[in-house]
């Protein structure tokens, strides 16, 4: 009992003496919410460009352009403000893509192989930011993150390596098992997804410009970050934002198993910062800014969802 009188007390007094620079953070963070519309059109674009990589995924007949961006804020708006792990929204708009007549094996694959690649291509732009931060930092600092590097690059090699040697044929049968138990799943069958997702893999030429089109969609976020720092009145320059973006939305990814990466964003976005020059408050007040513009994009995407009849 005394013990938890006195982790209250110390709880009490550590918030009572850092009210005065909550109050601050809360005060920069509602004076840079003018910047929304800039900032979801900028990722309105990061997002055309990861729909235009997952299009060149797909065998013609191809879904359209604006169907795949419309799957793509569908997959953004369940992934970022529901409870799956950022990959419920994978499934769903695979689902509607069967329902608009492409096969189920064919529109898993071009799920599974534009995942991959953005996967992939993540580690690249990780890779540069710790790279920038070796010549802002004096490489004193980007020491520290050549562990969440290895990490990503463990993770995407992980990822091709086991759709390489079997784990798509293992989701094969197990789905026509599921389907001989439940005869009325018998339209979910994913034979042929080892096959089709070899086949993509095949088209190096495609392989290629979807991977450079998502590690531009990624780059791109350096703007964002540039933009929201500006309106939180801390000068930083676009080599800090690149590398405060990159280091920050791998520790976002590394956190999927958590819904909307909570607490784990913020983390990275300040330890980012202190990374690169910054105070850690800056980083923190970028994420909730991020967190704003990612609510209001999700929410169009589950309205979509909703509306194209992904949840039924």
């Amino acid at each position: 009992m005394a013990l938890a009188a006195v982790l209250a007390a110390g709880m009490g007094w550590t918030f009572f003496a850092t009210w005065a620079d909550i109050a601050a953070m809360g005060a920069g963070v509602l004076g840079a919410l003018w910047t929304l519309p800039v900032l979801i059109g900028v990722h309105l674009i990061q997002l055309l460009l990861s729909s235009l990589s997952w299009w060149l995924l797909f065998a013609r007949p191809a879904p359209s352009i604006v169907t795949c961006f419309r799957l793509r804020l569908i997959r953004e708006g369940i992934d970022s403000l529901l409870p799956v792990a950022q990959i419920g929204g994978e499934v769903i708009v695979a689902r509607m893509l069967t329902k608009r007549g492409i096969e189920a094996a064919q529109a898993g694959s071009g799920v599974i192989v534009d995942v991959s690649l953005e996967v992939l291509s993540q580690a690249v732009f990780l890779l540069s930011g710790i790279g920038v931060l070796a010549l802002v930092a004096d490489g004193g600092r980007s020491t520290e993150w050549f562990g969440t590097l290895a990490l990503a690059a463990v993770a995407a090699g992980g990822f091709l390596l086991a759709q390489r040697f079997g784990l798509l044929r293992l989701l094969e049968m197990l789905t026509d098992r599921i389907a001989r138990q439940f005869p009325g799943l018998a339209n979910v069958s994913l034979t042929g997804l080892h096959a089709g997702v070899a086949a993509v893999y095949r088209r190096g030429r495609v392989l290629s410009a979807a991977t450079l089109l998502h590690v531009l969609s990624w780059s791109l976020g350096t703007i964002e970050t540039w933009i929201i720092l500006y309106a939180l009145g801390v000068p930083a320059s676009l080599p800090q934002a690149l590398v405060i973006e990159s280091l920050g939305m791998a520790a976002r990814t590394a956190g999927f198993a958590i819904p909307g990466a909570l607490a784990v964003q913020e983390g990275g976005f300040a330890l980012a910062a202190l990374s690169a020059g910054l105070p850690e408050s800056a980083g923190l007040s970028l994420s909730l800014v991020k967190r704003a513009r990612e609510i209001l994009v999700g929410l169009a995407g589950m309205v979509l969802a909703w509306l194209g009849g992904g949840f039924r």
